[in-house]
């Protein structure tokens, strides 16, 4: 009786067709949401992969690492290329920063681990220095100067400027590390450091092999003459008189062996029975030896103590 009245055999179809709608959608809806989920988690993976993984040395590393780097230009007279510290390979412009963060750190009686940062090399280093002595104050203004531009650049400076004068990258890396090569041997950081052109250096003909020994002989046994007495310190005097102390005598042996070529470099010590005492150490081609008194049976002697440091050299 009219087309409100809906047949009973209709009802039962249109019920599951709804039904088969609404598990469509709900499945749709947990796909999306378990694709989405999927999504997250791989983004979240990859991300963790990519994080650079940070190195840290300790200062006692950083300051073994800078005797090595002494040791090896004062045999070479040139830098390493790079410097291996607890099996990382480290690059002089690398182990710049890192000795300037040392030294900077333990001017403020710190001594934390330090990270190693990615620095480039500088594009031209030139140098205008005298030769001269920087005192604490000076180089640790000096690394800290160096340790702005690093940290601010990115990439080692070509020079930074200093009482001495313009003093280029290898300098800067050489130096730093004599200060630090003295920290690790006496546990603090010392009054000075010598600074020398290492353009001057590498121009120089610095004397090594049978010609070199046959030279240092000579100088040797003319050294052998004087005797050590105490309370005259000058060489002059001492070339006059005939006589003089250990400070006499080291800068006279200094001032014939750098004359004549001979890589030479006076020696003083902090510690033992003679604080003040001075001797020499010379390199003909085979590292830092201590001048062998002995052999020239000189009168004056080689070291007494401990806490060596540098008084000059002439490289």
């Amino acid at each position: 009786m009219g087309g409100g009245i809906i047949k009973r055999n209709w009802i039962l179809p249109v019920l599951m067709l709804v039904g088969m709608v609404l598990i469509f959608n709900v499945s749709g809806v947990s796909a999306a949401t378990t694709s989405s989920s999927t999504t997250i988690n791989h983004t979240k993976t990859v991300t963790a992969k990519q994080t650079a993984v940070k190195i840290n040395f300790t200062p006692s590393q950083i300051n073994t690492a800078a005797s090595k780097v002494k040791t090896y230009y004062e045999t070479n007279h040139k830098l390493p290329c790079y410097v291996n510290i607890n099996n990382h390979k480290v690059t002089m412009p690398q182990f710049l920063q890192l000795v300037t963060d040392n030294i900077y750190q333990l001017s403020n009686k710190k001594s934390n681990s330090i990270t190693l940062k990615n620095v480039t090399a500088p594009s031209k280093p030139v140098e205008n220095v005298k030769t001269g002595q920087l005192t604490q104050a000076q180089y640790i203004s000096l690394a800290k100067t160096t340790r702005n531009y690093i940290y601010t650049k990115g990439a080692a400076p070509n020079n930074v400027n200093s009482s001495l004068g313009t003093i280029k990258f290898q300098n800067l890396v050489y130096s730093f590390s004599k200060v630090l090569a003295f920290q690790a041997t006496n546990n603090r950081l010392p009054n000075y450091v010598s600074v020398t052109s290492l353009t001057q250096i590498s121009t120089s003909t610095v004397k090594n092999g049978s010609n070199a020994q046959a030279i240092v002989d000579s100088i040797g046994y003319a050294e052998a003459k004087f005797e050590d007495i105490q309370g005259q310190s000058s060489p002059c005097v001492m070339d006059q008189c005939g006589y003089g102390d250990c400070w006499a005598d080291s800068g006279w042996l200094y001032n014939k062996l750098s004359k004549a070529g001979i890589a030479v470099r006076v020696i003083g010590h902090t510690k033992g029975s003679y604080p003040l005492h001075r001797w020499i150490e010379i390199n003909i081609g085979n590292g830092w030896k201590t001048w062998d008194y002995a052999k020239y049976n000189s009168q004056h002697h080689g070291p007494t103590g401990s806490g060596d440091y540098v008084v000059k050299s002439s490289v």
